[in-house]
């Protein structure tokens, strides 16, 4: 418990060095030399917001860092939490109806094939300095991303041109159809910036400083710490009941972020023990929310080499899967069964598609139809040692194709070490079966078909080694039509996805969830599965 004593007396530290509210004439803003973070910190707060109380602090309690960069061009991990809250995009998609809607752009239209983009833009909005947000502004920021070609900047990869046609408009032509509506929501790699940041490297925005235009501002940056403050002049208004100073602090440890929210000392976090994560859900004070993700887990089956490169046997393994002891037991409930591969929020998924059941008899049946021996056979899979879950639900997927005959060696690696040996040239170098998480830089389902089913000659992610012209040729005009008839991509993909379920070339094990546990006191908490562990602090409400 010494550690948890540590971590809470830091936290009430940083809690009382939060600053005054983050208006137009933040000097901290500005261009120039970056300042040690907790010097500029402890500075503005003498002069600022020290008498803060504990009530008017909304803490997240992460279980990891909270960023690895504050660079928005840059990050391409946890930081998304953090700059969702502090920076802004053109486009934002609502999964809940499954579509696009407006941010920084009120309006946006492309050409019949989708090369030119013509967005018009608020011309409401004021950056982090008090500078006003134009054209000029959107390209240079998205200027930047592209030519630093870091994070997800892959994501622009077809883009030619970037031109302010008019104070707040901007056009954006393409090589090739390219969905620049969809890209320009995405949680990584399409940040607007002020022009003060724009000029900036890494070391100025890690040392706690940003140029956005979202309703909070970075006051502070630590390794383990993010505290943020109250944009005053946000174009989306501020209400009484809302929270103008949020804490986010890592404390790995389950059982201390537990006893932080049993205490009212947090007021939310995730990703508990199961046994921890049953305690709180019993707890006064607090309710739980389940967030679907887009994050799923998928069993990839080598179908170039003996025996899995037999559709029969595969639908044996597809039979002997153990889909609900890994989701009710294993995951504690934290996950849903995967229908087909695209999860539910994202346009393309279908809830009417065929999904396997664990169905020993029906295992049987195709592994006789296989005409495989199973006499002395011994299939192996890996598995990335950063999710101990995969052995658990391994172990029991290995006892029951023990009873079909069929041995399983789980072979727990490194991620670097398990791509290695999915890349062999020879096939048979390869592994049988490899179990790995997926999930896309933005809202189209193009990501899983694309990286993870259509046929490559020099192998990336296509780890079922799928070579089949059929499906490539949907899954070419699929990709062409998500930039001009999404209608019809949506239909293409719905199809590619039941040749796939047909063919048992994957299994496709569950959609995660992530588990909230959140404080009676507060409302709001919502995680958009397009913009994964953000939780938006501006929705959250105070409700006593």
């Amino acid at each position: 418990m010494k550690k948890f004593v540590l971590c809470c007396t830091a936290v009430l530290a940083g809690a009382s060095l939060l600053l005054a509210a983050c208006s137009s004439n933040s000097g901290s803003q500005q261009g120039g030399a970056a300042a040690p973070a907790q010097s500029q910190g402890t500075q503005t707060a003498a002069s600022g917001n020290a008498g803060a109380s504990a009530e008017d602090v909304l803490y997240h309690v992460y279980s990891s860092i909270p960023y690895t960069t504050l660079d928005p061009s840059i990050e391409y991990s946890n930081g998304i939490m953090v700059l969702q809250n502090v920076y802004e995009t053109l486009t934002h998609y609502n999964s809940e109806i499954s579509e696009l809607e407006p941010m920084l752009a009120t309006e946006w239209s492309s050409n019949e094939d989708g090369t030119v983009w013509t967005f018009q833009l608020r011309d409401d909005v004021t950056f982090h300095d008090g500078t006003p947000m134009t054209s000029a502004q959107v390209k240079a920021s998205l200027d930047r991303t592209i030519s630093l070609g870091q994070g997800a900047a892959y994501n622009w990869d077809s883009v030619e041109s970037i031109e302010a046609t008019g104070d707040y408009e901007i056009t954006i032509t393409c090589s090739a159809a390219a969905p620049i509506d969809l890209i320009s929501s995405a949680g990584y790699a399409g940040y607007i910036m002020s022009d003060a940041a724009i000029a900036q490297d890494a070391e100025w925005f890690n040392a706690g400083n940003d140029g956005g235009t979202g309703p909070y501002c970075i006051t502070q940056a630590t390794k383990d710490t993010v505290v943020l403050q109250a944009y005053e002049d946000y174009y989306g208004g501020w209400s009484d009941d809302q929270y103008k100073n949020v804490l986010i602090k890592e404390v790995s440890e389950s059982s201390a972020r537990r006893q932080m929210l049993e205490t009212g000392e947090a007021q939310f976090s995730d990703s508990f023990s199961n046994m921890d994560l049953e305690a709180l859900s019993k707890a006064d004070g607090l309710y739980t929310y389940q967030a679907d993700t887009w994050t799923n887990c998928i069993v990839f089956l080598n179908s170039q080499k003996y025996p899995c490169d037999n559709a029969e046997f595969r639908k044996a393994l597809q039979y002997a899967f153990p889909y609900r002891e890994t989701i009710d037991v294993v995951l504690a409930g934290n996950a849903v069964q995967s229908y087909g591969m695209v999860p539910n929020g994202m346009w393309a998924h279908d809830n009417s598609l065929f999904q396997y059941s664990t169905d020993l008899d029906e295992a049987r049946a195709h592994l006789e139809a296989s005409g495989v021996d199973t006499n002395g056979l011994t299939l192996s899979v890996t598995y990335s040692t950063s999710y101990p879950e995969y052995s658990s639900s391994l172990q029991l997927w290995q006892a029951n194709l023990r009873e079909l005959g069929i041995d399983l060696e789980l072979r727990a690696m490194e991620w670097d070490a398990q791509w290695a040996e999915s890349q062999a040239t020879d096939p048979n170098d390869r592994q049988d079966i490899l179990i790995m998480r997926w999930w896309p830089d933005y809202a189209s389902p193009s990501s899983w078909f694309d990286s993870l089913v259509h046929s490559e000659e020099s192998i990336t992610f296509n780890l079922a080694y799928i070579n089949n012209a059929d499906l490539d040729q949907i899954l070419e005009e699929a990709t062409a039509n998500v930039a001009t008839d999404r209608s019809k991509a949506e239909e293409l993909y719905i199809e590619a996805q039941k040749i796939l379920i047909d063919e048992a070339y994957m299994i496709n094990v569950f959609d995660d969830s992530h588990t909230y546990v959140i404080n009676n006191g507060i409302s709001g908490v919502m995680e958009n599965p397009a913009y994964p562990t953000v939780v938006s602090y501006y929705n959250i409400k105070k409700t006593n």
